[in-house]
């Protein structure tokens, strides 16, 4: 009786992600895993970064869940554990470190990550890498939304964070802007130009509507 081949179901997955390179032996830091941080996260482990740091020490709450993957029977759950599920249903190959507390300088010596991406509320810890000065040199990226309001920093510690004027409230908020910044954090990062420093404010109605435009 002939032997059965069972195919990995991962054999063909980047099948059709030709003409970029492979990242599997590549890693990055995750700091923050709500509304945007999640989906970075995602993000990352399908585009095949092989190692990811999640920091976060936040539970999942139902308020959430209006603009994230996560699940209701998440909720309760640490959101680094929660994505960590999230991922490995997707990419079951991907090494996932969860980390429930806040970022410390330390970690950076304890994972030397290819990347980093700052994805909390506030600009503590932009400032707290600021201050290592010329100790640092990893790629950095620091998102934010409010409401249609974003703000994307690469390399950059001196300006951006959520809109134009870089206030923050609460605002309405839905999946919409935090998964268009991922991606767009994601593909900055390490597909265009990780190595520049630059930092871009917009709002997403306002981008669609020049996209429009332009047809």
């Amino acid at each position: 009786m002939d032997s059965l081949n069972f195919e990995s179901p991962l054999a063909n997955i980047y099948d059709r992600q030709t003409g970029i390179k492979d990242f599997k032996e590549s890693s990055a830091i995750v700091i923050g895993v709500g509304g945007i941080g999640s989906w970075i996260a995602l993000d990352l482990a399908l585009l095949g970064v092989g190692t990811l740091v999640i920091i976060d020490p936040d539970k999942l709450e139902s308020s959430n869940l209006n603009r994230t993957l996560f699940k209701l029977d998440q909720i309760g759950s640490y959101k680094t554990i929660a994505i960590k599920d999230l991922i490995a249903e997707r990419r079951p190959d991907t090494i996932i470190i969860t980390i429930q507390d806040h970022f410390q300088t330390h970690l950076l010596n304890k994972y030397e990550v290819d990347y980093i991406f700052d994805a909390t509320d506030n600009l503590a810890t932009r400032q707290v890498i600021k201050e290592l000065g010329d100790d640092f040199s990893t790629s950095y990226c620091k998102v934010g939304y409010d409401g249609f309001q974003a703000s994307l920093s690469l390399n950059e510690f001196q300006s951006g964070r959520w809109g134009d004027d870089g206030s923050y409230t609460v605002v309405p908020s839905f999946f919409g802007t935090p998964q268009i910044l991922s991606a767009m954090a994601v593909i900055e990062m390490l597909i265009v130009d990780e190595d520049k420093s630059k930092t871009v404010n917009f709002n997403v109605k306002k981008l669609l509507n020049k996209i429009n435009q332009q047809e």
